[in-house]
């Protein structure tokens, strides 16, 4: 899990983004370990992928994500034995920054015969999620139960990790992580996530910051000694102010092996009309006016996906260079500053309390 790039395009289904955005989205991260060697990874989000995906050797690219609704893992277990490749990792989503609580919903607008045979669900139907995995009793017996599994089905080859909601619980379930011998790290996702499919209630009153959460796991991880065993990755408005290196970075040095960003690609590579002071809001029924994320043709023929590509390398081409310039003068020119605190400052001093970090005037 350390081999990878510290930037990760998180969980977008295709269902929530228009056969376009998704197509382009795998070019530009195929490009960018094919043609320039940064091993760039993308979550597929809940939903499973295309057949032709999962037989391509463009799958080790590719975190498969599995979540309550367990849409298109039909498909994907009937693939595991025509796959040329493993995949990067399989992540396990018990909740998202943008919704703690609450399950997904692909609404009944964006479910055409495509995403349907995909999902294994008939064409025009609601697709929710439950808030919970319905076949387990708690999350600790959930957590162990797939992760054991997931490793199983891939012969113990593919890390398999959780991905939950920042909360004041996030602790326990890394706690129970440091005694499962098969965790291959944690995911947090923040309050500040999420797309214009989120309720606007929990974008605007539910979560917990990341930071804290992110802190919390790692100086908990210190403790017990298991710092360099099972690596965070930090999730929720990466980037939303436009500092997507200084943020990756901030988090990184707070104990973060790595940040994913979903939201943030969306603006940057394909022109997202949405913002945190002005939000577009209509993700979720398909009438995404760049695009972006409709299922009409009509509407999703107006993005260029080679020119989704384009933009997706450029976007970690500036990362890469802007986090180089963030953490070579602290010495960490070939390798990441994770848990290196020191080197942070904030003029918040009940923040830097909570941090445990400077406070700097």
């Amino acid at each position: 899990m350390r081999e990878i790039y510290p930037l990760i395009i998180g969980g977008m289904s295709f269902g929530a983004l228009s056969p376009n955005m998704w197509e382009g989205l795998q070019m530009g991260v195929a490009y960018l370990n094919e043609e320039l060697g940064m091993p760039v990874r993308m979550s597929t989000g809940e939903g499973g992928c295309p057949p032709r995906l999962l037989r391509s050797p463009f799958l080790k690219y590719v975190i498969l994500q599995i979540a309550s609704g367990y849409f298109g893992w039909d498909e994907i277990i009937h693939a595991i034995p025509e796959m040329v490749e493993d995949p990067c990792a399989i992540e396990i989503k018990y909740g998202q920054g943008a919704k703690p609580g609450d399950g997904g919903l692909l609404m009944w607008h964006k479910v055409n015969q495509l995403i349907a045979a995909i999902r294994g669900v008939p064409p025009g139907v609601s697709l929710p999620s439950p808030p919970t995995h319905q076949t387990q009793y708690s999350i600790e017996e959930s957590v162990a139960k797939m992760i054991q599994s997931m490793y199983m089905a891939w012969g113990f080859r593919v890390p398999v990790y959780p991905k939950i909601s920042a909360t004041s619980t996030a602790m326990a379930v890394l706690n129970n992580l440091t005694r499962n011998p098969y965790a291959a790290g944690l995911a947090i996702d923040g309050e500040d996530g999420g797309t214009g499919a989120a309720y606007n209630v929990s974008m605007d009153h539910m979560g917990h910051p990341i930071a804290t959460n992110i802190r919390d796991g790692y100086l908990n991880l210190v403790k017990v000694g298991m710092q360099n065993e099972i690596p965070l990755f930090a999730g929720g408005g990466v980037g939303k102010s436009g500092n997507l290196a200084a943020n990756a970075a901030a988090l990184i040095m707070l104990g973060a092996s790595g940040v994913q960003t979903g939201k943030y690609i969306m603006q940057a590579a394909a022109g997202c009309l949405g913002s945190e002071h002005d939000r577009c809001n209509i993700c979720n029924i398909g009438r995404c006016p760049r695009g972006i994320t409709s299922q009409d043709p009509r509407l999703y023929r107006r993005l260029d996906v080679e020119k989704v590509a384009e933009r997706v390398v450029d976007v970690f081409l500036a990362f890469d260079m802007e986090l180089k310039k963030i953490v070579a003068p602290l010495g960490r020119s070939t390798s990441l500053p994770i848990g290196m605190s020191d080197a942070l400052g904030i003029s918040d001093y009940q923040a830097a309390q909570r941090l445990q970090i400077k406070y700097v005037i």
